[in-house]
Parts: structure tokens; C-alpha cells; sequence
């Protein structure tokens, strides 16, 4: 699935309504995805993780039929081939609850943590996805506290989209002189992946309490 992430805009970042491109109004709604995505950490928590670090950080497609025969019954049946961000996205916000419950709460000892491998503000400069990775990093933790009730909301819901709006202050100052747009979709993936990361990187050590410059 093509798209345009970076747009020429008056200033800083927003979310960016996107017309579905005709390959897209036949996939699955994404709140079915991240619905699948809850169910596959439930249920099997070490293939998908395995499954989530093959996917590409940048644009492709996922194929939720090549999971086991078990997790496509409970979890994937009917879903087919999806954009990979999304189940990046739908995997990492079950794996931070799953394995950290929330922001500040200290993950389980038994629990290996995720390298998911992705941008961070911290990471040199780039250009396209590498930006907005290393943007979503800043807005999460400048404000992970609305950013855990974004990732609470349903997919698609007005709880949802409050959230976002309550993030909006962080998203245009971690833009900064940049203009940013982003499809809703991608946005909650890029949080989802960015809250994992941040509590990821606390954990092993790589990540000041206060801020990582």
C-alpha cells in the first residue's frame, strides 16, 4: 500500500485524513487487526513477538495466514494480508500492557522484553518513516500519560480521537520546525510502538528517567 507520509503543511504536525486507496477498502477495519493483535499476545506470546520483529518498520504488507493453524482459528481467521505498520502497531500496545501494565510499573521478572529495533528520538536524523519514529518518540515521552489512555481507547472511537487531541500540544512541539502529517492509523501504530521502546529502553538501561538527548 503506497502512501504519502511527509507533506509540505503551514506548520508543524497533524494528522492527516487519508481517501482509502482501492486495495485498502478491502482489508480488514483496523480495529479488527488490533483486536487480532490483543488475541495473538494472549494466546501466544513468543510467536508473536517473533512474528511482530519480522516485520518491516517502514512500509509492506503482513500475511496473518502464515501463523499456526491454533492462532489463525482464535485470532486471524478471514483477515488475510494487512499493512504490516498496523500489526506492528496492534502487537506492540498488547505486548506494553502484557508485559509493563502501564508507564512507570515495573515489568514481571520472568518477562524477556522486546528489542522491536525502531528510531528514537535519540537515533541520527533521517527521512520519511525514520522521522516519524523519532518523532512519535518524542510526543510519548513528553507525555505518557495520554498517551496510555490513547492506547486504552477503542480503535476508531470519539475516546479516541480525544486522546489524540489531547497529545497535539507534544505533537507540534516535537515536530519542531519539520512539517509532519500522518494518517490517525499509522499515528496510534507509531505510539503503540513508541511506548513499548521508551519502557524497553528504561528497562535495559539505555534510557535517562527524566530525558535522552
Amino acid at each position: 500500500m503506497k502512501k504519502t507520509i511527509l507533506a509540505l503543511l503551514a506548520a508543524g504536525a497533524a494528522l492527516a485524513p487519508a481517501a482509502p486507496a482501492a486495495a485498502d477498502e478491502a482489508r480488514p477495519a483496523l480495529r479488527d487487526v488490533y483486536d487480532a493483535g490483543k488475541c495473538i499476545v494472549d494466546n501466544d506470546r513468543r510467536t508473536a513477538v517473533s512474528f511482530l520483529q519480522s516485520l518491516p518498520i517502514e512500509e509492506g504488507e503482513a500475511d496473518l495466514s502464515v501463523l499456526p493453524d491454533n492462532l489463525n482459528r482464535r485470532c486471524t481467521e478471514g483477515l488475510g494480508t494487512v499493512d504490516a505498520l498496523h500489526v506492528r502497531g496492534a502487537l506492540a500496545q498488547a505486548l506494553f500492557f502484557r508485559d509493563f501494565g502501564g508507564f512507570g510499573l515495573q515489568p514481571g521478572r520472568s518477562v524477556p522484553l522486546v528489542n522491536l529495533n525502531i528510531p528514537a528520538q535519540s537515533s541520527p536524523p533521517g527521512t520519511g518513516m525514520v522521522e516519524l519514529y523519532r518523532w512519535a518518540d518524542c510526543v510519548v515521552r513528553n507525555d505518557p500519560g495520554h498517551t496510555e489512555r490513547l492506547m486504552h481507547t477503542r480503535v476508531g472511537s470519539s475516546n479516541e480521537s480525544l486522546m489524540v487531541e489531547q497529545l497535539r500540544p507534544f505533537m507540534q512541539a516535537c515536530a519542531g520546525a519539520q512539517s509532519l502529517a500522518v494518517r490517525p492509523a499509522d499515528f496510534r501504530s507509531l505510539v503503540a510502538q513508541s511506548a513499548y521502546n521508551s519502557m524497553y529502553r528504561y528497562w535495559t538501561r539505555q534510557l535517562d528517567p527524566v530525558r535522552d538527548q
